[in-house]
């Protein structure tokens, strides 16, 4: 095995491995899983990583793995040179602090937790918890 194939299997597997854990915490299964949402107060850095940062950057790695592996497949590296733009969008979006993440990017336990906690702030703000 070359030094190149080594490599790019590597940060293939890395890419591979981001992506599982990054469904895996986003499942929430087991209960210890649910860590990376708050219930009582947000931690839109973690929330932000585990949806949309992992995934992305998961899918930017397997890609560039397609393009350093050596191969003379010259179309398969064009269609993954093109394919790292889909993640490319989402992985800039988490540095993006400002813009909200969307709601359909949370799964359904996580959107009832953050549905009760912006229930509990604006209860807390109104003066009326």
């Amino acid at each position: 095995m070359t030094g190149q194939l080594t490599t790019a299997l590597g940060v293939g597997l890395v890419g591979l491995l981001m992506i599982g854990l990054g469904l895996w915490l986003r499942a929430g299964r087991p209960e210890a899983m649910h860590r990376w949402m708050n219930p009582l107060s947000e931690n839109w850095m973690a929330e932000r990583v585990v949806l949309l940062g992992m995934p992305s950057v998961g899918a930017l790695l397997v890609c560039l793995a397609v393009v350093a592996a050596p191969h003379q497949w010259t179309v398969l590296r064009l269609l993954a040179i093109a394919g790292m733009v889909v993640p490319a969008v989402p992985a800039l979006y988490v540095l993006i602090a400002p813009l909200p993440l969307p709601g359909f990017l949370y799964p359904g336990w996580a959107r009832r937790l953050r549905d009760g906690r912006e229930a509990q702030m604006r209860a807390f703000l109104t003066g009326q918890g």
